[in-house]
This record gives C-alpha cells, sequence and structure tokens, in this order.
C-alpha cells in the first residue's frame, strides 16, 4: 500500500471540496486531507485492505474552469469496488456532460446579456438616441443577473453537488469572480434610471475584464489571454448589440461601427485560436478544435451576411456566434 498519492497537473490547481478522496475495496475512505504545492496534489493513505481503490479528484485550474477526473489501482491484486461506477462516468473535456450544456447555457446567457445591455446602449450613444432601446437594454440587465445563479450551479454540476463542494467553490477565485459579475449587473440595474449612458458603458468594460479573469490562460503569456478576451468580449458585445439596435431602428452611421467592431472580434478571435490550440491534429482531434472550427464556419456565415448588407440574417449569424463562443469558453484549450 502506497503511503500517500500524487496528482500532478500541467498548471497550478485549486483543491475543490476535498480536492482528492480514495476509496478502498470495502467502500471506506482512506485518504487523508489533501495538501497543495503548486501544481501538485497529495493526500496520505491509509489502509490495510488489498484489492482495488478507486481514487477520484475535482480541481479549478488557475482560469478557475472546474476540472475533475477518477482511475483505480490495485494492492496485491484486483477485487470489487462499490466505487467502480465512478470509472466508468461520462465526461466531455473537463467536466460531466451535465455540467458542459450549463456552463455553455450559462455563457450563452451572460453573453447575449452583455451585448443587449451594452452593446445597444453604445448604440443609443454613439450612433441613434431612441427611447424605445429601454426594454432591450433590460432583457440584457435581467440576463446578465440571471447567468450568475446558473453559472453556480453550472460549475457544481461539472464537479459534484455536495456541501463540502459548494463551500470550495463559493470560497475560490471563481466565487469571487462570480460575486463580482453579479455586483455589477446589480449596479447597471440601479443605473439606468440615470438615463446617462457612459456610466453603463463604464460598468460594461468592468465586466469584460472581469469575463477576461475567468477565460483561459495563454502558457508562458500571463495576463495576454485575459486581455485579449476582454477585448474580444467587448467587440462581439458591441458589434452583436449594435446589429440588434439597428434592426430596431436603423441608421446609415452604423456601417463604420459595424466594420469596427466586427474586425477586432475577428482579430482578437483568430488570436486567441492561435493560442490555444497546440496543433492542426489537435485542432482536428478534440472537443475544443471541433468547436473552434464551427465557430469559424459561423462567423464565415456571418460576413457574408455582412457583404450582402443583409442586417436581419447577420444578426442571427452572430447569435449563433456567441453560442458557439460558449460552448468554446466551457471546453478546455487543445493544448
Amino acid at each position: 500500500m502506497p503511503a500517500t498519492i500524487t496528482l500532478l497537473f500541467t498548471e497550478p490547481v485549486t483543491p475543490a471540496g476535498p480536492g482528492i478522496r480514495v476509496f478502498g475495496p470495502s467502500g471506506r475512505e482512506v485518504a487523508g486531507p489533501t495538501g497543495l504545492r503548486g501544481a501538485a496534489l497529495t493526500a496520505p493513505l491509509e489502509s490495510n485492505e488489498t484489492g482495488t481503490f478507486v481514487v477520484t479528484w475535482q480541481v479549478f485550474a488557475s482560469d478557475t474552469h472546474p476540472s475533475r477526473g477518477s482511475f483505480s489501482f490495485d494492492v496485491v491484486r484486483a477485487s470489487p469496488n462499490p466505487y467502480s461506477a465512478l470509472l466508468d462516468a461520462s465526461q466531455i473535456g473537463t467536466s460531466t456532460p451535465l455540467g458542459l450544456v450549463m456552463q455553455a447555457l450559462a455563457r450563452w446567457a451572460h453573453f447575449v446579456g452583455f451585448a443587449l445591455a451594452f452593446g445597444v446602449v453604445a448604440y443609443r450613444a454613439l450612433i441613434r438616441r431612441d427611447e424605445s432601446f429601454n426594454a432591450a437594454v433590460g432583457v440584457g440587465v435581467f440576463l446578465l443577473i440571471a447567468a450568475e445563479p446558473l453559472t453556480l450551479v453550472a460549475q457544481l454540476a461539472s464537479l459534484s453537488f455536495d456541501g463540502d463542494t459548494a463551500i470550495a467553490v463559493l470560497g475560490s477565485n471563481f466565487g469571487r469572480l462570480l460575486a463580482l459579475r453579479l455586483g455589477a449587473a446589480l449596479l447597471l440595474w440601479t443605473l439606468i434610471a440615470t438615463r446617462r449612458s457612459w456610466p453603463l458603458l463604464m460598468v460594461g468594460a468592468v465586466v469584460a475584464l472581469l469575463d477576461g479573469l475567468s477565460a483561459h490562460a495563454i502558457p508562458g503569456l500571463p495576463g495576454l489571454g485575459q486581455v485579449l478576451v476582454a477585448l474580444h468580449v467587448s467587440a462581439m458585445g458591441l458589434w452583436i448589440g449594435g446589429l440588434a439596435a439597428f434592426v430596431r431602428a436603423p441608421d446609415q452611421r452604423f456601417g463604420r461601427y459595424a466594420a469596427v467592431t466586427f474586425a477586432t472580434a475577428v482579430g482578437t478571435g483568430v488570436l486567441l485560436a492561435f493560442a490555444h490550440t497546440a496543433s492542426f491534429d489537435a485542432l482536428m482531434s478534440t472537443e475544443y478544435g471541433w468547436a473552434l472550427l464551427l465557430k469559424v464556419a459561423i462567423v464565415a456565415a456571418a460576413l457574408v451576411t455582412v457583404v450582402l448588407r443583409r442586417r436581419r440574417l447577420e444578426l442571427g449569424a452572430a447569435v449563433a456566434v456567441v453560442a458557439a463562443a460558449a460552448l468554446l469558453a466551457a471546453l478546455p484549450p487543445s493544448r
């Protein structure tokens, strides 16, 4: 029987709840408290049993994304284990299928809310003042607020629904960023009554920065990935929100605004794609690569609608781009 079990990761991690759990052949837990040192988790083991031991682990990556897994090892001989079913649990990326779907849904609600709340306000401030936009902004604020509890449930679904994990999630960097985003959304709700655009856009800049802090990091270039994501989210939100406002109240001046925001969104997206895709093989053989190819195809379709000046079709393609982006953000990069 080994005295300890050590898990090595490719970047610093934080235990989610117990971190490491080890179940002996009898079903009894045999691991002590999990210790953390950089990219290594260690737990002491104490058992006199022989047979098959099942190990489960769950952590937060440095970018707050959840990750979990399981494996087994034998001492002397193989044997039945009451927790063997955990070894066959389905998984997509580093999450459960339910967790991935809920993460993507929560991010989609957040991104659409960002676009309606801030993209529409930017259109109103820079291109055309129109009080009829207030309803769209209100829907955006509602989505921004609703996305945060949904994000919390999605994080638990990606790890496990238990008290220790819930406390660990709320006390982690993920929990702090969630609270800050929720606070920003509530602040936005109170500022709507002022009918002033620039305070709302300043809150939007803060929300984009918070989105960057919870985004995938670029290995060897700390901070760069977060800045690129903040710019990408901002440009995407301004483009899509501007489109929604334009469809409701067209203005000829929108063309230049749309060109700048769309080009910025595409440019930053290309840089992030290169940074998070290790190789062509990874692009073609991983879930992240497939989601990235899907997003590229939808962006190409959106570009066609831009050239044809079919703004309603462009808006539909933009909403689909957001869905692909939400799925991409929920998957681990293929590096």
